[in-house]
């Protein structure tokens, strides 16, 4: 079937819910949850506001979920971690060790911590990632991304612009798309312990071809093509090359066509690299959002996270993210890496 006819099947098969649910009383969410165009309706303001994390805590093994009890637990020692933050600092601390580092806890202390655990089907998860069972990213040994590939070959990280990550350059969030990855976690030494809480919040927005979702970090927009096909004589992109289709209750994205030096250290990539995103309508305010990733360089097998998202409160909206700290500290470590290969320092 071609992707035209798909669309039109769908369409047709929303209208004949529409109808029965009209004639023998069955549930009106899907009515309400459609677009004028029949597609599920996941526009709006999303969040993911919990601190359980990506990948599982070695300790737990192939434990998936926790009992009630025990995600309570978890949730009063966040709230006990919020209050300490957010106390006022001693004012008469001393100053730190000679050679310490400094963090940027007060930062940290103005964003908002996430409190919540995930529940994914009546289940406390453990982690994001439910696949491998163990819920952690199954690195290969041998896997190597650009970055890897060029101090092989003698280039250093100094050498020029090029070497340093996309996010030390303010180029992108440091993850290939938005909401893939979330920096830090509960118990996290610098900052915020659970992490930049704009990394959380995306906006989404439909038409009949296309769908756009901006994300609140680095103020990244995204533009999916729906029941299109992948464009590789564009080249490689930021945030890849993404064609989408709707399935039932779901939008369905595939993304491919990433540009290598986008790898990140705690998510390595090659070009290779290749994202399956399915948004789901879970209800009028949440969306289960589940992605896989596949890149046969990195990782030993594709591997599968699920992260509920829910609408943002009523009244909150996204803000501008600026980041200007690669803009002026890369020049000055340019410089002094110049110097330091000249004696000068």
């Amino acid at each position: 079937m071609t992707r035209f006819g798909k669309k039109m099947q769908f369409k047709f098969g929303a209208m004949v819910m529409l109808w029965l649910s009209a004639v023998i009383g069955l549930p009106q969410e899907s009515q309400v949850s459609s677009t004028e165009y029949g597609y599920p309706n996941i526009q709006g303001y999303w969040t993911n506001p919990f601190q359980t994390p990506l990948e599982r805590p070695a300790n737990l093994g192939n434990k998936r979920n926790y009992t009630a009890i025990e995600a309570q637990a978890l949730v009063d020692r966040a709230i006990s971690m919020d209050n300490e933050r957010q106390a006022p600092i001693d004012p008469n601390r001393s100053a730190p060790e000679a050679g310490g580092r400094i963090n940027n806890q007060a930062d940290g202390n103005f964003e908002v911590m996430p409190i919540e655990m995930a529940r994914v089907n009546g289940e406390y998860r453990t982690s994001f990632v439910i696949e491998p069972s163990n819920g952690r990213i199954p690195w290969r040994e041998d896997g190597k991304d650009i970055h890897l590939k060029w101090r092989e070959q003698g280039k250093l990280r100094f050498d020029g612009p090029e070497g340093l990550t996309p996010l030390d350059r303010c180029l992108n969030p440091g993850a290939q798309l938005p909401l893939i990855f979330i920096f830090g976690g509960v118990g996290h030494a610098l900052g915020n312990p659970a992490g930049d809480n704009p990394v959380r919040n995306i906006q989404i927005v439909q038409n009949e071809d296309y769908v756009v979702m901006l994300a609140e970090y680095f103020s990244l927009v995204r533009i999916i093509r729906i029941d299109s096909e992948f464009r590789p004589e564009q080249g490689n992109k930021w945030m890849g090359d993404s064609i989408g289709y709707y399935e039932n209750n779901s939008l369905v994205v595939h993304t491919r066509h990433f540009r290598p030096e986008q790898s990140i250290g705690s998510l390595r990539s090659s070009e290779a690299f290749e994202v399956k995103e399915v948004f789901t309508r879970v209800s009028d305010n949440e969306i289960l959002f589940k992605y896989t990733i596949t890149d046969p360089n990195i990782y030993t097998q594709p591997w599968t996270a699920e992260i509920p998202l829910r609408r943002m409160k009523e009244g909150l909206l996204l803000y501008e993210y600026a980041c200007h700290e690669g803009n002026y500290s890369i020049p000055s470590m340019l410089r002094a890496a110049r110097m330091e290969e000249a004696g000068l320092l």
